[in-house]
């Protein structure tokens, strides 16, 4: 079982808004580095190479985010809280030097774009669906859900890091849902990617936005000419 998660091929619809949870068994199987074109595809739409696309890619229509970090009745002394808002500082650095036209903001307070929190679940975990807070799947370290109309492309994302998360992982993980709920959904199922990618399913070992990650969000969020 991997730590990391990623998008289901089941989707949930309430609302008229379509919330697609995140799930630690799904991820693109290649058997290489792939070229850009061919990693984009895989990490947005779920293409193994010269194959199909599980589902439409999916966007913010806006580039300008916000986050924020939810308070927490979990149990877990002080260290984890701090050890969570210097993790997600970190992420947001790494995207927002990433050169991409996509800029994400940290805020204070319940409403932003992106709410992140720690939560009890653990690791295999059936999650329920909870409007704004999940999508119905099982959770892995980190469970990240998005919700999107057809029209508008995203309109809101949920990650939840679990309290029982290795703290040498935490950084990593944060990362990676972050940059997840940004609109790359699917995991990259190869040992090639790991240590390469954000995306690689079954490591955390990569802690950075750059290379074929960062080329990604460019491709996703063109920067201004």
């Amino acid at each position: 079982m991997t730590w990391r998660s990623t998008i289901r091929a089941a989707f949930a619809v309430a609302l008229l808004c379509l919330a697609a949870p995140a799930l630690a068994e799904d991820g693109v199987r290649v058997d290489s580095l792939l070229p850009d074109a061919d990693f984009f595809r895989a990490a947005t739409c779920g293409a193994p190479p010269g194959g199909d696309c599980q589902q439409d890619p999916m966007l913010w229509q806006k580039t300008d985010l916000t986050l924020t970090v939810l308070p927490s009745d979990v149990k877990t002394g002080r260290f984890m809280p701090m050890l969570l808002s210097v993790s997600v500082d970190y992420a947001l650095m790494q995207i927002n030097r990433a050169g991409s036209g996509l800029t994400i903001t940290r805020v204070e307070g319940p409403e932003a774009d992106i709410r992140l929190t720690l939560t009890d679940a653990v690791e295999g975990d059936v999650m329920d669906e909870v409007p704004g807070l999940t999508a119905p799947g099982v959770m892995g370290v980190g469970y990240a859900s998005v919700w999107w109309t057809e029209e508008t492309g995203i309109t809101e994302a949920s990650i939840l890091i679990s309290a029982a998360i290795k703290p040498t992982e935490i950084v990593s993980v944060v990362l990676e849902e972050i940059f997840q709920a940004t609109g790359p959904l699917f995991d990259i199922d190869s040992p090639a990617y790991e240590g390469v990618s954000i995306l690689s399913q079954n490591s955390n070992a990569t802690v950075t936005i750059a290379d074929q990650d960062a080329r990604l969000l460019r491709h996703l969020y063109p920067p201004e000419p």
